[in-house]
């Protein structure tokens, strides 16, 4: 089968936002030998003897992708549903799947996982630095830090569409991101699953529904960073409708389907809402922060709360002083605590 070219499933706000990055001179081209031997520890190498529908899976993505070089597949003895990829100077590329994972997911699951990984590598994704720190262990200015937090969550979108495209399969790619974050390997969530498709369907086919004032919870859910959130399921799902993916799919001629940059403009809304700002830097005192609160909508205090926690992140290790202070600048604007969580899962754990 002809493999795709990156640009094709390459969202137009990771481009974007990559080539900003790495015009930077704060930020420079990345890999990492410490977070390649942190991974690989306790990790086996597979091999087609030892795993050959593992490795049948890899070569099928790599072929769908257009990746022919060389790339290590490494199985680690973990209970949790977790993957991930990794690349460092003077070593080939590898993809790192827990034993649970292995057992837990579907073939057109596992595909869609090794995909989403495999999509990482493709696009070039660790020239920038994983995490908050620059170049050679150098902290970076706080714009970019922020800049490269918003990056780490349109990364991701990419990386998923590579997935699908490697998967071919909808349902597969959103019971794999729910196995992910759950633990759960369940399938009693296929209702729930496809009652949020023609929910984003319905969105889809409307653009006034798409303009209406978001409910708070809707909103919220931008700042969620699991491989099962709300912003990544809505940008899996528009893809699944695009010419690319039902071409790749072999549902439709390539003429039908939605238009790549519809199925980008869908999601920007969702991106609109983690674009730094200077709130952080106008943060006033504790006993002030009420008054703050009734000046800024929803949306510009959890953008706030998430900087905030990212900086602190960008720091260093976030101490428990540290933390009851940024849960008293949530608490104080009416947001709930776990924005907090979520924005420190984010810095820590980026590119998964």
């Amino acid at each position: 089968m002809p493999h795709e070219t990156p640009s094709i499933f390459q969202s137009a706000i990771d481009r974007r936002m990559r080539d900003a990055l790495l015009a930077d001179r704060h930020v420079q081209r990345s890999g990492s030998i410490a977070r390649r031997r942190r991974l690989l520890t306790d990790a086996l190498r597979l091999t087609r003897s030892v795993a050959p529908t593992v490795m049948d899976v890899l070569a099928a993505c790599q072929e769908t992708l257009g990746h022919a070089g060389p790339v290590e597949l490494f199985v680690q003895p973990d209970q949790r549903i977790h993957a991930a990829a990794v690349e460092a100077p003077g070593e080939p590329p590898a993809i790192v799947l827990s034993s649970r994972l292995i057992e837990a997911l579907t073939e057109a699951e596992l595909r869609f996982v090794i995909g989403h990984q495999l999509g990482h590598l493709v696009l070039d994704h660790f020239a920038l630095p994983v995490g908050v720190e620059g170049a050679e262990g150098k902290h970076l200015p706080r714009a970019n830090v922020l800049a490269l937090d918003a990056w780490n969550r349109a990364a991701e979108v990419s990386a998923d569409r590579a997935g699908l495209l490697c998967a071919k399969d909808t349902e597969a790619a959103l019971s794999a991101s729910f196995k992910r974050t759950s633990g759960l390997a369940s399938a009693s969530v296929k209702s729930e699953l496809a009652a949020y498709v023609r929910q984003v369907d319905a969105l889809l086919s409307s653009s006034a529904a798409r303009e209406k004032p978001r409910e708070d919870e809707d909103m919220l859910g931008c700042f969620i960073t699991h491989p099962f959130s709300p912003l990544r399921l809505r940008a899996l799902v528009a893809f699944s409708r695009s010419r690319t993916f039902l071409r790749v799919a072999g549902h439709y001629g390539s003429d039908e389907g939605l238009p790549e940059e519809e199925a980008d403009a869908f999601i920007a809304r969702d991106f609109q809402e983690l674009e730094p700002s200077g709130l952080a830097e106008k943060l006033p005192p504790g006993d002030m922060l009420a008054g703050l609160r009734e000046e800024l909508s929803l949306s510009e205090r959890a953008r706030l709360v998430r900087h905030l926690t990212v900086v602190a992140a960008a720091e260093g290790p976030v101490s428990d002083a540290r933390f009851l202070e940024l849960r008293r600048v949530a608490e104080a604007l009416a947001l709930p605590l776990w924005t907090i969580d979520e924005a420190l899962r984010g810095a820590t754990c980026p590119l998964d």
